[in-house]
């Protein structure tokens, strides 16, 4: 269950992720998914009609197109002569699908056209991606593909056309939107469970260390304190203590080679698994493992032979030792 702080995180994590998530798709996502459909549209026209668009985007940027029909008449190899400030361009259409790549032959071309015509420069329009050495094979021309052809071209296409375009968009950024911030919730609740486990198990991991803290260390024993005359003056038990007092009982008597198990069967009683017969001294070892503690000094040993043993189970008491 979640506490308020785990809530209050929870709720900012999803409105933070949410919010992020919705500028970004709105913002960014949409208008690249309009610029690839307007150039998946640009590709699917015939030649003709890509041509008089690049056309008609480049006048209202100050080029003049001269005999336009007579050039479309030549077909998709022709160029396109322009004039800008009085001076000759060339352009060249390349129609291709907008996945494909156009390649240093088609820039070499222009470039050959270019200078045997004495031109001021060459224009490329194509909604393919030119390679970046293509690019570089061929100074002074300019291109226009992928997104710099759609930011050319969009604005000339036809309004319902761009309709549609923009339609689509926004319909897909809607679905991805609802789905960012269906995730920015999961996310949110997610991160407020973290922090209400992480919160309960810091509480649950400190109690043991402030209940064993005042234990002795073990390393040597300690003096054995003076036995109280007056029960009413006697400091009152501490039960963890004594709990942890007993552990560390075991655990020293179980590394006795002749030791298989031990247990505390009563409070008062410490019944020990022998794994062979021992004898007096060997006893000993554990009552003077018990010595170190005021409330364990007195306990009783039940020792439990081992198997195949005659001998029968003693009890004994460490203060005859």
């Amino acid at each position: 269950m979640l506490d308020g702080f785990s809530l209050t995180i929870a709720i900012l994590v999803t409105l933070l992720l949410g919010a992020a998530a919705t500028a970004w798709l709105w913002r960014v996502r949409r208008r690249q998914e309009e610029a690839a459909a307007g150039i998946d549209a640009l590709a699917a026209m015939r030649w003709r009609e890509f041509a008089r668009l690049v056309v008609e985007a480049l006048h209202s940027r100050g080029f003049e197109a001269e005999s336009v029909e007579q050039t479309l008449e030549h077909g998709p190899q022709a160029e396109v002569h322009l004039r800008l400030d009085g001076r000759p361009w060339l352009l060249s259409c390349k129609l291709a699908g907008a996945r494909s790549r156009l390649g240093v032959a088609s820039v070499r071309e222009l470039a050959d056209a270019v200078r045997f015509n004495a031109a001021a420069g060459g224009i490329l329009a194509t909604p393919a991606r030119i390679d970046a050495d293509a690019r570089r094979s061929a100074a002074g021309l300019e291109f226009y593909d992928g997104n710099a052809l759609w930011a050319l071209v969009g604005p000339m296409l036809p309004a319902s056309l761009r309709d549609d375009i923009t339609a689509n968009a926004r319909r897909s950024s809607v679905r991805e939107t609802a789905l960012a911030w269906a995730g920015a919730v999961v996310i949110g609740v997610l991160v407020g469970f973290v922090l209400a486990m992480i919160g309960n198990g810091t509480v649950t991991a400190q109690a043991p260390s402030q209940s064993v803290a005042p234990a002795a260390p073990t390393a040597s024993p300690k003096p054995a304190a003076p036995a109280a005359t007056d029960p009413a003056l006697a400091p009152p038990a501490d039960p963890n203590r004594d709990q942890f007092e007993r552990g560390e009982v075991i655990q020293a008597i179980t590394t006795l080679p002749w030791v298989e198990r031990v247990l505390w069967s009563t409070s008062s009683t410490l019944l020990i698994q022998q794994s062979e017969d021992v004898d007096q001294l060997q006893v000993e070892e554990v009552c003077s493992v018990l010595a170190r503690y005021d409330a364990l000094r007195a306990s009783r040993l039940q020792l439990q032979p081992p198997a195949g043993s005659e001998r029968k189970v003693r009890f004994l008491q460490c203060r005859s030792y």
